[in-house]
């Protein structure tokens, strides 16, 4: 069984936002579901939630200009994980610093992954390596991170024993690193 949604387009005419063409379309009941149980904000009605949706799909349909509009687009689709992981922290009374802070560090990497170099734009060498820095530099505070949760006995994870078990193996790859730079 389909349903037909009624919605008008909007145009935006010095900030004010007016209706101006009527579109009818027909969902599945799949589709229909969906549209009743997707929250976006600021919408209530079916049309409300179309209009939405649309605005969403041209605001990430293009390439983010800056690393803000990037960091926003991340925030978003990693924010809600982070959104569910601290209602059931909430209503466990268990929390993890180590599983919060990984999602933000995923998020810059998201951000940074929308604002990699494209063909055909001129990208020189020099653009290149500031990309491929800021890509390291990012990496590096995470590692960072978890070796400072690392070295302490119990990281603030939801197991405390987690972080140290992957930092030994860190440990042991860098002592292999600098013996070998040593031998050189």
């Amino acid at each position: 069984m389909s349903r037909v949604y009624k919605c008008n387009t909007m145009h935006y005419i010095d900030g004010m936002a007016s209706l101006n063409s009527p579109l009818s379309v027909r969902l599945s009941e799949q589709d229909t579901n969906f549209l009743a149980e997707i929250e976006i904000e600021g919408a209530v009605t079916a049309s409300d939630k179309i209009r939405g949706l649309i605005r969403l799909a041209r605001e990430h349909g293009g390439r983010p200009e800056t690393f803000a509009d990037a960091l926003a687009i991340s925030q978003e689709r990693i924010g809600d994980t982070i959104r569910t992981l601290r209602v059931i922290e909430q209503e466990t009374g268990e929390h993890s610093a180590v599983t919060v802070g990984l999602l933000g560090v995923a998020e810059e990497l998201l951000a940074l992954a929308m604002l990699a170099p494209e063909p055909g734009t001129g990208d020189t060498p020099a653009e290149l390596v500031r990309y491929e820095a800021q890509l390291v530099g990012c990496a590096a505070r995470m590692v960072e991170q978890l070796l400072r949760w690392g070295v302490t006995p119990t990281a603030p994870a939801y197991n405390p024993t987690v972080v140290r078990r992957h930092v030994a193996d860190l440990v042991d790859l860098m002592r292999l690193i600098s013996d070998a730079s040593a031998s050189r």
